[in-house]
């Protein structure tokens, strides 16, 4: 089977993310995205084609747009799943089973069962000349002696195997823990699915990649099921910026198609979103805006047009006078500085937010003879 260089990494937006309750993406924007995902450098872009009629005929645009090889059919164990994959054009498949004791017990299998229906459901789709994959929902409530006999029964037959955290309920020394063993033990590349139930998936993934996961799993933005499940743009991030791995992504791009994903789901950013957020590189407070008008790197890790975002200052009731003069080109002295100032914080907490600079213009103009000729506003 194929070797994967680390790390790669799989996007089920188009899929897991849609299954987030009330989003529903047109054909038009779903092959939108998909060829935003593509071009970003996503190795594999997961598609559902059993999902509905609209879905096949998107999987089969996508396919005749030369976007076969970086597609994956997800799709239950059946073969007519298995054909509609092949009738739709994909060259690869991704076969899903739940390997946790809870999960088999609700579709009345039981484990030994599993890997022999796995084993012939793999060995029909190779028969079809599909790239077979496997991913294991449920895969961290599963005992760990049964996952690793599911994954080496299949060996031979699967490209990676993907292990999901369905219920998002590993912590991040856990997940070092459990794809160390794993990835220990499996004779092909891990590949890890979290879910954001506890709010940890980006650090679950992180600790499982730090602990020899090839691939990672996630959406962009974070949307899923339930609570969703790992951000992209926080994992790739996370990895470059503070560990160093960088993968061969355009990461400039990474705010733009958050907010092509934001806009097409419906789904509000919030707006302290890490990474893509509106207000992850803004800044208020007096402290901080000083801080960083001598020195972005006090408040701000990294340059934020590596990600496609850019800096900003707003005016409010926790501003100091270094920001009205950085946005107004006015020096403020004296005791007319705490006038403007307490003006500007009494106006702030009357309308709920931040000032715009206009605002911020009229409240200074307010006050009697403010400037002289040079742009100075005198005690």
């Amino acid at each position: 089977m194929s070797e994967f260089p680390a790390v790669r990494i799989i996007d089920t937006t188009l899929r897991d993310g849609e299954q987030m309750p009330g989003v529903v993406f047109s054909p038009k924007q779903k092959i939108e995205l998909a060829v935003k995902f593509s071009d970003f450098g996503i190795d594999r872009i997961e598609i559902m084609p059993a999902v509905s009629e609209a879905e096949r005929k998107v999987a089969k645009i996508l396919c005749g747009m030369g976007l076969a090889q970086k597609l994956t059919a997800s799709t239950m164990m059946r073969k007519d799943a298995v054909d509609m994959a092949l009738d739709c054009g994909f060259e690869h498949i991704t076969l899903f089973t739940p390997l946790s004791e809870i999960q088999l017990g609700t579709i009345g299998m039981t484990p030994e069962e599993n890997i022999r229906k796995s084993m012939e459901m793999a060995d029909y789709a190779l028969s079809h000349g599909l790239r077979v994959c496997f991913a294991g929902a449920d895969t961290t409530r599963a005992s760990p002696e049964y996952v690793s006999s599911f994954i080496n029964s299949l060996a031979r037959k699967i490209e990676y195997f993907m292990a999901c955290d369905t219920l998002g309920c590993l912590t991040p020394m856990k997940a070092h823990s459990f794809f160390r063993e794993m990835c220990s033990k499996s004779r092909v590349p891990v590949c890890l699915h979290e879910h954001n139930d506890f709010g940890l998936a980006t650090a679950n993934t992180i600790s499982g990649i730090a602990a020899g996961a090839q691939m990672f799993s996630g959406t962009f933005t974070g949307i899923g099921e339930r609570a969703g499940n790992a951000p992209i743009e926080e994992v790739l991030s996370s990895l470059k910026f503070l560990l160093g791995i960088e993968l061969p992504v355009k990461y400039g791009r990474l705010a733009g198609i958050c907010n092509a994903v934001e806009k097409y789901s419906g789904v509000r950013l919030q707006s302290h979103k890490p990474i893509v957020g509106r207000n992850a590189f803004r800044h208020e407070s007096g402290i901080h805006v000083d801080g960083f008008l001598k020195d972005a790197r006090s408040y701000e890790f990294f340059d934020p047009a590596l990600v496609g975002q850019q800096s900003s200052i707003s005016i409010g009731k926790h501003s100091g006078g270094s920001i009205i003069e950085y946005l107004t080109d006015c020096k403020i002295i004296g005791e007319k500085k705490q006038q403007v100032m307490s003006k500007i914080k009494d106006e702030s907490q009357r309308r709920g937010r931040s000032l715009t600079k206009n605002e911020v213009f009229r409240i200074m103009q307010s006050f009697e003879q403010p400037y002289d000729e040079t742009g100075v506003l005198y005690a």
